[in-house]
């Protein structure tokens, strides 16, 4: 990948431009995920600060006018996140995706965003139906039956470290998935969806 000109690409991002998004995502989604693995030590998790930073950056976009030390500002973005996703995971996304939902609908109309919702749940369940029959049946019982770990562990009669591995190769194998056949999508559409069904 070229060489990112933050400045230009910064630009970009407060005048709404999607390209100028996608750079500076790929650029600096690397470091953010490895931090936040890191101190996570959970691949789905990390995945999920990953993406509530980026459309946090995002709905923040105003705010790089005035800001000097762009990396500085987005650590601290992210840095929040994890911290507040590993406190109170369940109602920080409730309220997270509230307040992302409504920032969206103030650059895409309604109608374009239940669109946009539609082809994302049609491009998931086709990912989902690609998987490896463990990590489908892995992901159904724990995303969409909400079973914690040990009780899909019993319920496959593996281990929990089992259904673990299971599950961050089958939300690893949506992502791309889902990344490759929904890039005509805005990203920050794209991020947000992600919120919202994983």
């Amino acid at each position: 990948m070229a060489k990112l000109d933050l400045q230009s690409t910064i630009r970009g991002v407060i005048a709404g431009s999607d390209s100028a998004f996608r750079e500076l995502f790929d650029a600096y989604r690397p470091n953010i995920y490895t931090t936040a693995l890191r101190i996570t030590n959970n691949e789905w998790m990390a995945e999920d600060i990953v993406q509530d930073t980026f459309v946090k950056v995002w709905m923040s976009r105003e705010e790089l006018t005035n800001v000097t030390n762009f990396e500085g500002w987005l650590y601290v973005i992210a840095k929040n996140i994890t911290f507040n996703i590993l406190k109170k995971q369940k109602n920080y996304k409730a309220y997270f995706l509230a307040e992302s939902k409504e920032a969206l609908l103030r650059v895409y109309p309604e109608a374009d965003y239940m669109v946009q919702d539609k082809e994302f749940q049609l491009i998931l369940q086709q990912a989902i139906d690609r998987l490896p029959p463990k990590q489908q049946q892995t992901y159904k019982l724990i995303k969409e039956l909400q079973l914690k770990r040990d009780e899909a562990a019993t319920e496959l009669n593996v281990s929990p470290e089992t259904v673990k591995w299971n599950l961050e190769q089958a939300m690893k194998s949506i992502r791309a998935y889902c990344m490759v056949h929904l890039k005509d999508l805005p990203i920050v559409v794209v991020l947000h969806l992600f919120s919202k069904y994983f």
